[in-house]
């Protein structure tokens, strides 16, 4: 059996071989010279920037040479993404919910109880209030001060309803008799 390479002639070995070498001269110094261009296009994939928008050539521009700089070249931009820094699936929970607003209330009742005066026939009764320098002489169902009403009396208390919110309140009897 003969071997496949002993039917080429040594001159054919020898044109192969430099041919080879040729081949891996040129492919070394085309690696050597493209190297910095790769190399800043896998720092701009490393930081996460997008690449450059590429735009296809005009068909005027057919016959002008291609840059292929260009193509691999990307834009750094100004912020610096951390690709490798530490990332959190947490949600945090929301907000607590707002307290419902109070309800409003009537102010305490600025009155004091002075009296009260009755008809001789057991008709029509007056109570008498005070405010500071002022004087109320009231009735069930008369308004007084702008913003009450005197509603009826009760067992020890006058009862005043505070007309804006239609609150009542109770002012006590306090009787000397």
């Amino acid at each position: 059996m003969t071997r496949p390479d002993a039917r080429i002639s040594p001159r054919w070995r020898q044109a192969l071989l430099l041919f080879a070498l040729l081949a891996s001269i040129a492919a070394s110094y085309w690696v050597e010279h493209a190297e910095g261009d790769a190399t800043g296009t896998v720092e701009a994939v490393a930081r996460g920037v997008p690449a450059a928008s590429v735009e296809a050539p005009s068909t005027a521009d057919e016959d002008a040479p291609l840059d292929l700089g260009r193509l691999t070249r990307r834009e750094l931009a100004e912020n610096n993404i951390d690709a490798f820094r530490a990332k959190s699936w947490h949600v945090p929970p929301p907000p607590p919910p707002p307290e419902p607003p109070m309800e409003p209330s009537a102010p305490p009742l600025p009155f004091q109880y002075m009296g009260k005066t009755e008809d001789a026939d057991g008709g029509k009764t007056v109570f008498y209030l005070v405010h500071g320098n002022e004087f109320y002489a009231v009735s069930p169902g008369e308004e007084f001060a702008g913003s009450y009403r005197f509603e009826r009396v009760e067992h020890t208390a006058l009862v005043i309803q505070y007309l804006p919110l239609s609150i009542d309140q109770n002012l006590p009897i306090t009787t000397g008799e």
